[in-house]
């Protein structure tokens, strides 16, 4: 990113941090400061802050030595209400874990549901980001826009607009609930079969335990992929 010519940095932040982000880049604020304001903002608990640091941390610390090199502002682009109903489900993700846990039973229409109503708000949250980067991108000759997800539906909105470059910093294998995510995305939430879900859904379970085995979370996906070949088994299921 420091080699790259850019006049603005879009981040998949609240837009009410842009200001915290600011004091931050330029050295106002420390790091733990600047994440205090987003539980603060947000509600958010540990357990999710730290899934979006490992996501955007690397990048967040490196912000302001990038800020004393270039000549750039700060963007956020996520719209706080949709971003809190998000946490909102992952909460309720998190407990039907907890009773497939306890009970062994996989509540297929519960699952369906849920993963509805998350594809519901996801699609909002992403007109309202294309919203705010079609307005705000207009102030800037070019542009970078840093997302810890799905980019290319988000590119091919951009792209009447702005020339639309996508830079990949990582690649790995979707773990099972993604699969699973995707699947109805593109077919249908009521289009996947019960046992289709109920496998991916166990599937993740195996994966959350084998990825807790190890401090980092690149080596443990990895591992994991090597040792269950999950996608292997999930076609042979399906066929």
């Amino acid at each position: 990113m420091e080699n790259l010519d850019f006049d603005s940095v879009f981040l998949s932040f609240p837009e009410e941090l842009v200001e915290s982000l600011n004091l931050y880049s330029s050295g106002d604020i420390i790091e733990e400061e600047f994440w205090n304001d987003y539980i603060t903002l947000t509600g958010l608990s540990a357990p999710f802050v730290n899934s979006l640091k490992y996501k955007l941390g690397p990048l967040i610390k490196k912000l302001p030595s990038i800020k004393l090199k270039h000549d750039f502002e700060i963007n956020c682009f996520e719209d706080l209400q949709y971003h809190n109903q998000l946490r909102g489900l992952t909460e309720q993700m998190l407990l039907q874990e907890f009773r497939l846990r306890a009970t062994g039973k996989i509540d297929t229409n519960e699952w369906r549901e849920l993963i509805r109503e998350e594809l519901e708000i996801l699609k909002l949250l992403e007109e309202k980001m294309v919203e705010n980067i079609l307005q705000k991108g207009m102030n800037y000759k070019n542009s970078v826009i840093v997302l810890a997800g799905f980019m290319k539906n988000l590119k091919r909105r951009l792209s009447p607009n702005y020339n639309v470059k996508v830079i990949c910093l990582e690649h790995y294998w979707k773990s099972p609930l993604e699969v699973l995510k995707t699947l109805f995305r593109l077919s249908g939430v009521d289009n996947i079969s019960d046992n289709i879900v109920k496998l991916c859904v166990k599937q993740h379970l195996k994966y959350l335990d084998y990825i807790l085995l190890y401090d980092d979370v690149d080596t443990s996906h990895a591992n994991w992929v090597r040792a269950f070949k999950p996608y292997k088994k999930f076609q042979t299921h399906e066929n």
